[in-house]
C-alpha cells in the first residue's frame, strides 16, 4: 500500500474520530446539563406548605408548586402584572448586575400579608428566579394587635401619671402649705420663753418646705405642667438646666422655638430625654452632654450625644445599662408613634441616642 494513500487514510480516520469525540463530548455535556436539570427540577418543593414560584429572568412564570397554584391561579395570566411578582424585574437587574443572590421583602395582597425571599439560581445555562411566599398575615395581625395593646398601656400609664401629678401638686402641695402656714402661726405665738419649741418649729416648716419642693419636682417629672403651658423646648431646655444642677452633668441645650407638636409627641420626647439622662449619669460617666431639638419638613428630632466611655457593640450598651429595659421603652415609645430610635456608640468616645417621630396628624387613639 503507498505510504502516502495509507497516511491520508489515517489522517481521515483521525478527523473522523476527533469528530466523534467532539460528538460524545457534546453528548456528555448534554447528559450533564440533563442531569443538572434534573436535579433542579427534582429540587422544587411539590408538598411545600407554603408557595414556590420560578420565572425566568423576563419574571414570566414557569413553574409553581400546587400551593401557589391552588392560592393564585391567575399568577400565570396575570405574570409581572400579579401582586406577588410586580417589582420583581428591578430585582432580576440587580440579580444580574451586582451578583446579589436573595433579597427578602413584604408583598400586601388584598387583606394578606406575605413574606417574600426571591432567590436568583442557576444550573448550568439554565438561569431562573425563585420566589419563596410565606403567608405571615396571622403574625402580623397578632403583632398589630400587641403594638394596640402596648399604645394602650402607655396611654393608660401617661394618664394615670397626669392624674397623679395633678393630685401631687394640687391637693398635697396644698396640704403642704396649709400646713406651712399653720405651723409658722404658732411659731409666732410661741412665747419666747419657749425658745426649744420655736426652733423645733423652725425645723418642721423648713422640712415641710423640702417636702413640699420634692413633692412638686415629683409631679413636674410625672407630668410636666409646662408641656401644656411653655411647649416643649422650654420645658426640654428647663429640665437639662435642673438635671445638670442635680447631677453636676455638663448638659448644653440647643432647642426649635414655637414647634407645635401633638402631646403624644411632646410626652414620648420628653421621657426620651429622660431616660437618656438617666443612662448617661448613672452608666457613661461622662462630663458633658449635648442636647438638641429640631425639626426639617416631615420629622422632628431630638440627639442627647455624651462624652462617656461608649461601647464597641450594642449589645454591651445594653447590658451596661442594667436590663436594658430603659433602651428598650425608647425603642417602642417611639415605634408607636411611627417613628424610630438609633443608638451610635463608639468604644471610649461616648454615645449618641437619636430619636425621629414623623410630624403628621397621627390617629387620636395613638399615644
Amino acid at each position: 500500500m503507498d505510504d502516502g494513500l495509507d497516511t491520508a487514510v489515517l489522517q481521515q480516520q483521525i478527523n473522523s474520530l476527533k469528530v466523534k469525540i467532539a460528538q460524545l463530548e457534546k453528548q456528555v455535556a448534554d447528559y450533564q446539563q440533563m442531569e443538572k436539570k434534573l436535579q433542579w427540577l427534582a429540587s422544587f418543593p411539590e408538598q411545600n406548605p407554603n408557595m414556590v414560584i420560578e420565572t425566568d429572568l423576563l419574571g414570566r412564570p414557569t413553574y409553581m408548586n400546587p400551593e401557589a397554584k391552588s392560592r393564585f391561579p391567575e399568577l400565570v395570566q396575570q405574570s409581572l402584572g400579579h401582586p406577588l411578582l410586580r417589582g420583581l424585574r428591578p430585582i432580576i437587574v440587580s440579580f444580574v448586575e451586582t451578583e446579589q443572590e436573595y433579597v427578602a421583602r413584604e408583598v400586601e395582597i388584598g387583606d394578606a400579608v406575605l413574606e417574600e425571599k426571591v432567590c436568583y439560581t442557576w444550573a448550568g445555562d439554565v438561569h431562573r428566579v425563585r420566589v419563596y411566599a410565606h403567608d405571615v398575615t396571622a403574625r402580623k395581625r397578632a403583632e398589630e394587635a400587641i403594638q394596640d395593646m402596648a399604645r394602650r398601656i402607655v396611654l393608660a400609664q401617661e394618664e394615670e401619671r397626669q392624674r397623679i401629678s395633678r393630685e401631687l401638686h394640687d391637693e398635697a402641695g396644698q396640704a403642704l402649705t396649709a400646713l406651712k402656714i399653720s405651723l409658722e402661726i404658732i411659731q409666732g405665738e410661741a412665747p419666747v420663753e419657749v425658745e426649744e419649741l420655736r426652733q423645733n418649729l423652725t425645723e418642721v416648716i423648713a422640712l415641710t418646705d423640702t417636702t413640699r419642693d420634692r413633692i412638686r419636682q415629683l409631679a413636674r417629672g410625672l407630668r410636666p405642667p409646662a408641656l401644656d403651658t411653655v411647649g416643649l423646648n422650654l420645658t426640654l431646655e428647663d429640665y437639662c438646666r435642673n438635671y445638670g444642677r442635680l447631677t453636676q452633668l455638663a448638659i448644653t441645650y440647643e432647642g426649635t422655638p414655637n414647634l407645635q407638636l401633638l402631646d403624644a409627641s411632646n410626652i414620648c420626647l420628653y421621657r426620651i430625654l429622660q431616660e437618656a439622662l438617666t443612662n448617661v449619669a448613672k452608666h457613661a460617666h461622662a462630663n458633658q452632654v449635648q442636647v438638641k431639638l429640631w425639626a426639617d419638613k416631615s420629622s422632628v428630632h431630638l440627639s442627647i450625644t455624651d462624652d462617656g466611655l461608649g461601647f464597641a457593640e450594642k449589645a454591651a450598651l445594653v447590658r451596661s445599662h442594667g436590663t436594658g429595659l430603659g433602651i428598650i421603652g425608647m425603642h417602642e415609645r417611639v415605634e408607636l408613634l411611627g417613628g424610630h430610635l438609633e443608638i451610635v456608640s463608639t468604644l471610649d468616645e461616648g454615645t449618641q441616642i437619636v430619636a425621629h417621630l414623623p410630624l403628621t396628624e397621627m390617629p387620636s387613639d395613638r399615644l
